[in-house]
């Protein structure tokens, strides 16, 4: 019997060409399927989201609503999720925040929101923004992986991957409590 490839949704959360958020994506992605997840990474900058407007409905938001109909997909098909944000002020990035805010259109899913997958957190450079992120992530009815991550320019080689010793097996642990929550034989 052939087990299904559970998938792993890394959410960045910066515009910045360069971005931190965006490498540790790719950082998390090659952890996760060393692990036995297909990995979905999720660009804001490809996206092109207009601001989210409460009660809207997705026709409203014509003709730029082909980045809604994929992030909503995306986070369709996600066992588990990865929320990467920079610290813009004490908290999440804005970019992050709108993005997250389009959950809104799942709440009528038969897995409302993001209900059954276990989320896990990295915040770069500061650890103010785990506040608002945890905040989020029960709100819209996901379980919290144990471990969270801060990162900083530090942890990262010239080429814009994790090198840290340190940041590697961090990101390795919250990996295989992702899996674990989604039920993933996690692979050493």
């Amino acid at each position: 019997m052939a087990s299904i490839q559970p998938n792993l949704l890394c959410l960045g959360g910066s515009l910045r060409p360069g971005s931190y958020s965006l490498a540790t994506c790719g950082s998390v992605g090659e952890v996760a399927e060393n692990a036995g997840f297909s990995v979905e990474i999720i660009d804001p900058r490809e996206l092109d989201l207009p601001m989210y407007v409460p009660d809207f409905e997705l026709e409203h938001y014509a003709p730029r609503h082909e980045g809604i109909h994929r992030l909503i997909e995306a986070y369709r098909r996600a066992d588990a999720m990865v929320w990467v944000s920079p610290t813009y002020h004490g908290t999440v990035s804005g970019v992050f925040k709108n993005t997250i805010d389009f959950a809104e259109f799942l709440d009528k899913d038969s897995r409302p929101y993001f209900s059954s997958r276990a989320v896990g957190l990295i915040a770069i450079n500061d650890s103010t923004p785990f506040a608002a992120m945890r905040d989020c992530a029960r709100e819209l009815r996901a379980w919290l992986a144990p471990t969270q991550i801060q990162l900083g320019s530090s942890d990262f080689d010239a080429e814009m991957k994790v090198a840290s010793e340190r940041a590697r097996g961090r990101i390795a642990r919250l990996v295989e409590e992702l899996g674990t929550f989604a039920q993933v034989p996690f692979r050493k």
